[in-house]
């Protein structure tokens, strides 16, 4: 008996209508807002009467988004009202979100009594805390909101019947935008010279190495960067991380330059690599990294020798000729 009033139970449990947990929302939604990270930082505003609604939500891919303020301009003329109307949200909204007059289903997630103020403000956090605390006009919800919850659904409702009809037709002023986490992306491309490897790349941020390079997130703020790289000039950098934004850094390290100084007889011909070369006073050519011949040539007699140049260092080639004279 007992396991047959148990299974009773759970079928009356199935066929239970979704409104039994979930409230029933009636409205001409006035305004729908998806919020991205590149939301206008500004917000959108727009009007609304009683009984309206509107609906915001979030983009699933936000990385920089913390939450959302709602920002709320009371009519005058219903100011002395507030105490008998609900400023409602709700989150979970379905079925789709389309303009015009619908009904739709809703976990109630916040609800508070219209304070007698000309402009409140509320909070409400996504996937993490909002800092600060609630205020005399500024309510800053703890109830945190993931992306499951979106879209939220909020509605002014009067608590009892028999107002005045032009109270119906008091429009509220309504701003929504973004609340941006303290963070940032930089996105850093750093070109370097031909011959040196990116594996002997070393890139410091604020005095730590990053192995990666692709969308850091940094907190807002000044960073300090340090880019050293065997054969390579040493970069350091100062650079600022602006919240919710990318910033993109493009860098060239310059190649430490390599000199080859010549030290030869008179009249001798000196060619680099196959091509002849003229000597400056100072006996001194510019060397690119990497493998090279050097041929010498005086009248009939030719030598010749390999040799490789590292990034940023110096060589010096000499050619010596002399006569030995051994007595027996």
């Amino acid at each position: 008996m007992k396991k047959l009033t148990a299974i009773f139970i759970l079928l009356i449990t199935l066929f239970i209508p979704f409104s039994v947990f979930a409230e029933n929302i009636r409205g001409d939604v006035v305004k729908h807002i998806v919020l991205t990270d590149n939301f206008s930082q500004d917000g959108a505003e727009f009007l609304m009467n009683i009984e309206d609604v509107f609906a915001i939500s979030f983009k699933d891919d936000t990385e920089f988004i913390s939450g959302v303020e709602i920002e709320v301009n009371v009519p005058s003329g219903l100011r002395s009202y507030g105490s008998s109307f609900a400023f409602n949200i709700y989150n979970r909204i379905s079925p789709e979100i389309s303009s015009g007059i619908g009904t739709y289903y809703g976990r109630k997630y916040h609800s508070f009594i219209l304070p007698e103020a000309a402009r409140f403000y509320i909070r409400l956090p996504y996937k993490t805390k909002i800092e600060g605390e609630s205020g005399p006009y500024t309510t800053v919800l703890s109830n945190v909101l993931e992306y499951g919850d979106s879209p939220v659904m909020v509605t002014v409702l009067p608590m009892m019947k028999g107002f005045p009809s032009s109270l119906y037709n008091s429009n509220f002023s309504i701003k929504v935008k973004p609340i941006l986490a303290d963070s940032g992306n930089l996105d850093l491309n750093i070109d370097i010279p031909e011959g040196l490897s990116y594996e002997d790349l070393t890139v410091k941020i604020d005095g730590k190495n990053r192995a990666a390079l692709d969308n850091l997130k940094l907190t807002a703020g000044s960073h300090s960067l340090n880019i050293s790289i065997p054969g390579g000039k040493n970069i350091v950098r100062n650079f600022s991380i602006s919240r919710g934004e990318t910033t993109i850094l493009n860098l060239v390290v310059e190649g430490l330059e390599s000199w080859a100084s010549i030290d030869v007889p008179e009249k001798t011909l000196v060619y680099m690599d196959g091509e002849k070369i003229e000597l400056s006073p100072e006996k001194r050519i510019k060397m690119t990294p990497g493998e090279h011949t050097v041929l010498f040539k005086i009248d009939d007699y030719k030598i010749s020798k390999k040799f490789e140049v590292q990034p940023g260092k110096d060589c010096k080639i000499s050619l010596f000729l002399d006569i030995f004279v051994e007595e027996n």
